[in-house]
């Protein structure tokens, strides 16, 4: 009951309020803003996720699927293809769906041992361009892109196509992470294909594709949660540049070292002569060695001796001819 204010206290109070006597603070709340200027709204129902610095070796990993896209598109059409990457952002899915197109081909990427799928976003330019050049046109005819349904002959055009980037972005992946894509559900209304929250922040790469003169795009959507397992090694340094042309310098190095000119003698024997025997050596001198005719002869290669041979001739060419190898 101690708490209790009494009658006085109250009046007290009250008298102050109204009189001035008390510092009240005013209705638009600057006392507050002022103490708390620092201060930041959070909403704890927005799940966004903050990725500090970008990821080199997801963009490597697409730059080695453009380079692969390109082969296997130029094998596919027969013409003068070429494949880069445009950019690479991080935003919401929900946004990523209003930058698309319409009409596009919409096909979930499942990338097993990965969990959720992917997007993969094929415009219908670049469809109609395919199956343009397909019939013997120039792929130009693409120009004018009607708001509609793709047909039997289009989705076997696109069929083909996604068996293509299924095998390219695997072999991609190979180096840093082994994945197996495969092209799942297929869509040309986002609406109906969701691989994500509105909210959830994804990975939108973009390429460009140039069919002779004529230019095309794509796009790869990777959820965060789905290469979230594999996140610090996306986001470490490049030294996955090295993945893929490991193999081409190893090749050039061993195609190098066997054109290589290396020196090879063969040691038939020795013979100890002192001074004397040396200088009274005449023309048609015979010096004994200390090897008789039959025993291996030592091969060297570069002075460091390596096999055993036997002497004897080819072809009317003195030869040795290799009996076996020395142990290191």
């Amino acid at each position: 009951m101690s708490n209790v204010l009494s009658q006085e206290e109250i009046d007290t109070l009250l008298g102050g309020l109204t009189g001035g006597g008390l510092q009240t603070e005013s209705d638009d709340g600057d006392a507050f803003e002022s103490e708390s200027a620092d201060a930041v709204a959070f909403n704890f129902l927005n799940q966004d996720r903050i990725v500090r610095g970008g990821m080199p070796t997801l963009e490597v990993i697409h730059d080695r699927l453009a380079r692969m896209l390109r082969l296997a598109l130029t094998q596919m059409v027969r013409r003068r293809v070429d494949v880069q990457v445009l950019s690479h952002m991080e935003l919401k899915f929900g946004e990523f769906s209003r930058m698309c197109t319409t009409p596009s081909s919409f096909h979930t990427l499942k990338m097993d041992p990965l969990k959720g799928h992917g997007l993969l976003v094929l415009p219908g330019k670049l469809v109609y361009t395919l199956l343009d050049i397909f019939f013997g046109g120039t792929g130009r005819a693409s120009e004018k892109v009607d708001a509609r349904d793709f047909t039997l002959i289009e989705q076997r055009v696109i069929s083909n196509f996604t068996k293509q980037f299924d095998a390219q972005y695997t072999e991609a992946w190979k180096p840093v992470y082994a994945v197996k894509v495969q092209s799942g559900a297929t869509e040309t209304n986002p609406q109906f294909i969701s691989i994500s929250q509105a909210s959830d922040s994804v990975i939108a790469a973009e390429f460009e594709v140039f069919i002779d003169d004529v230019r095309c795009g794509l796009s790869i959507c990777l959820p965060m949660t789905t290469i979230e397992p594999v996140r610090d090694t996306l986001k470490g340094s490049i030294i996955s540049e090295n993945l893929e042309e490991a193999g081409v310098w190893s090749e050039r190095l061993s195609s190098s070292l066997a054109e290589s000119v290396i020196e090879l003698k063969a040691k038939l024997g020795e013979a100890t002569l002192n001074v004397e025997e040396l200088l009274n050596l005449q023309v048609g001198d015979i010096i004994q060695l200390n090897e008789d005719y039959e025993h291996p002869v030592e091969i060297q290669v570069e002075g460091v001796p390596k096999f055993w041979g036997s002497v004897g001739s080819h072809k009317s060419t003195r030869a040795i001819q290799i009996t076996g190898i020395m142990e290191p």
